[in-house]
């Protein structure tokens, strides 16, 4: 890589960035996110106190609310 840094610039290379496995080692399903969020995020200011994806928090009950279970 380093060798072939040289000519990165005359042929419109602006950066080398390293994702997925090229980081460590991991699953393929992180491995795929890690090149998905890589893309969506490409040309982006990011943020680094905004996680990048949404958490399903869930509520255990002993028994529903049945007035409203169906509107949530």
């Amino acid at each position: 890589m380093e060798k072939a840094r040289i000519s990165w610039t005359d042929s419109g290379v602006k950066s080398v960035t390293r994702i997925g496995d090229a980081l460590a080692p991991a699953t393929i399903a992180a491995a795929v996110y890690s090149g998905h969020r890589y893309a969506r995020e490409l040309d982006e200011e990011i943020d680094p106190d905004v996680v990048p994806f949404e958490r399903e928090l869930t509520e255990i009950a002993t028994e529903p609310n049945w007035k409203t279970f169906w509107q949530e």
